[in-house]
């Protein structure tokens, strides 16, 4: 109902107001949206994940442990971003909403189906799939206490796709709820199978090896 509500009445506002956009708010918004690129991401967690992955030395129980564990952290972290844009990304083709740029005033419900054009992949954003997603696994991953920042970062990529004319405002709502939906239900499917998260007696999530990290991080220093 929210994405209908926006479709009908925030999207042919956006439209009519993209012209009138200050070019200083448009180029900071240009910047901002590049956090909304899963490459940004996926690139240094997948060498991170190979590199971890050739590793080969005999570590003290504990350390072995802990190496796992980060290992299938990260792989948690890769799995729920490239999922989720893939989804993305296969979906808006199909649904072919042209984008803000691409159709004339008043035209904001312009779909032209399984074109696959990037021109035509306007719903659901997936810059807004993506911010989500990465706010949803470093919630999960490092604690609540993130939340706020996250939240702040994820809006910002969501406007900054409406500012440049990339989507329309339920584009990005739609991915942003996509991507933070479906990373949480991602993680407690995993804890149901004893992977990466356990479900406290509260219900919560709570990651196993939460201080893999910090125990890796030590165990390298010492070595230095």
């Amino acid at each position: 109902m929210l994405v209908v509500a926006l479709i009908l009445l925030a999207d042919p506002a956006s439209q009519r107001i993209l012209p009138e956009w200050p070019r200083s708010v448009v180029h900071i918004a240009s910047i901002i949206t590049n956090l909304g690129d899963s490459g940004y991401y996926l690139i240094p967690i997948g060498i991170a994940l190979v590199l971890l992955a050739m590793v080969d030395l005999e570590l003290p129980p504990r350390l072995d442990v802990a190496l796992r564990q980060f290992w299938l952290q990260l792989a948690f972290a890769f799995t729920a971003i490239a999922a989720t844009g893939l989804i993305v990304n296969i979906g808006k083709r199909m649904i072919g909403r042209v984008r803000p740029l691409h159709v004339a005033p008043g035209s904001y419900l312009h779909f032209e189906p399984f074109s696959w054009r990037a021109s035509n992949a306007s719903f659901p954003s997936g810059h807004a799939t993506t911010a989500w997603t990465v706010a949803a696994v470093l919630v999960l991953c490092c604690g609540p206490r993130l939340r706020p920042y996250v939240f702040i970062l994820g809006t910002l990529v969501c406007i900054s796709r409406v500012v440049i004319g990339a989507h329309y405002p339920a584009d990005v709502v739609a991915g942003a709820l996509f991507g933070w939906f479906s990373t949480l239900w991602f993680a407690q499917f995993l804890a149901r199978r004893g992977l990466v998260f356990r479900q406290n007696d509260d219900g919560a999530l709570a990651l196993r090896g939460q201080d893999a990290a910090k125990t890796l991080l030590t165990a390298w220093r010492a070595r230095r």
